[in-house]
């Protein structure tokens, strides 16, 4: 199966990570990763790594958990909220968490439009530390203080 799991992935944490080896479990991974003009309007965004910085450390860790580019995923530039997901006719689900399942069903709706299937939505759960879900933009916030 063929899957879609797409995110900033800036601070690469134990919740991307979760994230990310959840969708490894369903198939082959197009990774959607947001370019620098989508961080923009992010919490904290003057902090965000670049694009070429997440790329790189998304490679880096996929490669520590031995999977290799082309083989066992591939990473995709996304420009809009709906990405790539719209359009692949090579995609049979999408990953997600409880933050991102409604873009998930956006996506579909899109679809619908363009008259292609919808993809199946596999939900992931979010990885909590001090009853709270881990995120990027509080380690940014931190960083900051």
């Amino acid at each position: 199966m063929k899957v879609i799991a797409s995110g900033t992935f800036d601070r690469l944490h134990e919740g991307h990570k979760h994230f990310l080896m959840s969708a490894f479990k369903v198939g082959y991974v197009y990774i959607g990763l947001t370019s620098d003009t989508m961080t923009k309007n992010k919490e904290y965004s003057d902090s965000i790594q670049n694009y070429e910085t997440r790329k790189d450390k998304l490679i880096q860790y996929l490669s520590d958990e031995n999977k290799n580019i082309g083989n066992d995923y591939q990473i995709i530039k996304i420009n809009d909220r709906l990405g790539f997901a719209v359009e692949s006719m090579d995609a049979d689900a999408i990953v997600v968490t409880s933050d991102t399942i409604a873009t998930a069903e956006e996506i579909n709706d899109a679809r619908a439009e363009y008259g292609l299937y919808p993809l199946n939505i596999i939900k992931v759960e979010l990885v909590l530390k001090d009853n709270k879900k881990i995120s990027s933009s509080d380690l940014r916030k931190e960083e900051k203080n």
